[in-house]
């Protein structure tokens, strides 16, 4: 199992109704886009972490090390904003900093990082199979849903299977040096590309030796929506706007 789906199943909130976490996260999600991200998208993210690390329990080590991948791609996102260049002048090309550039990338910074926290309190405190049962409620075409499945369950799939190859690369001496990794890195990809093939075409055989008729079946014990749990999360939600307003006035 992997890590995501451990914590899934094992969080504090493991056992409340996937529709209420899924209308929680998604409603500050909307939130996080409306609202002015100062102050608005400082609040949800505070509201998010604290809901993931406090109220489901989420291992801190986990959750920072889940939120390091979106940050490092954050980091490298916004550093165009702060410059500008020009053209022409003493030199060919000019380089400074961009006018209004450090505003901008906060701006985005903030926004982004509350619309990661929403979806990381989702994702780390609902398994994927109670999201798609929540999708299929509200009326989602099936094939939507169980191509999602599909995509998540072969992502930790070819995880696995890269992190196999590449063990057994560099237990050979593959990575020794700068010729030999991109000499294991193309024999890698070559590898990679076939298992998955392989990997797909036997995935496809044992769903047609079952009948598939275009649904994966699951269990599912799901949590039963109650008007306390959807009460708590307007309340949530509401007390957010109500912050943020707070703080713009004041």
């Amino acid at each position: 199992m992997n890590l995501i789906d451990r914590v899934a199943y094992t969080n504090r909130l493991a056992g409340r109704s996937a529709a209420e976490k899924t209308l929680f996260a998604l409603g500050m999600l909307v939130l996080a886009l409306v609202l002015p991200p100062m102050p608005g998208d400082v609040v949800v993210l505070a509201v998010m972490t604290t809901a993931a690390l406090a109220v489901a329990r989420v291992p801190l080590r986990t959750y920072a090390k889940l939120i390091a991948g979106p940050l490092f791609f954050l980091a490298f996102g916004v550093l165009p904003l702060l410059v500008s260049v020009g053209v022409g002048g003493d030199g060919l090309v000019s380089l400074g900093l961009a006018s209004g550039g450090a505003e901008l990338a906060l701006r985005v910074t903030l926004r982004s990082l509350a619309g990661v926290s929403c979806l990381l309190f989702l994702s780390l405190s609902t398994p994927v199979p109670q999201i798609l049962a929540v999708l299929r409620t509200v009326r989602t075409p099936a094939v939507v849903t169980e191509v999602a499945l599909l995509i998540y369950r072969f992502i930790w799939v070819f995880v696995d299977t890269v992190g196999a190859i590449r063990t057994a690369q560099a237990s050979r001496l593959g990575y020794r040096t700068w010729r030999s990794s991109y000499r294991s890195l193309a024999m890698m990809s070559a590898t990679f590309f076939g298992q998955t093939l392989q990997r797909a075409r036997a995935m496809d055989h044992g769903l047609q030796a079952r009948n598939w008729q275009g649904e994966l079946v699951v269990l599912d014990h799901r949590a039963a929506t109650t008007a306390l749990g959807l009460l708590v999360v307007l309340v949530v939600q509401a007390g957010t706007v109500a912050a943020v307003v707070a703080w713009s006035v004041a």
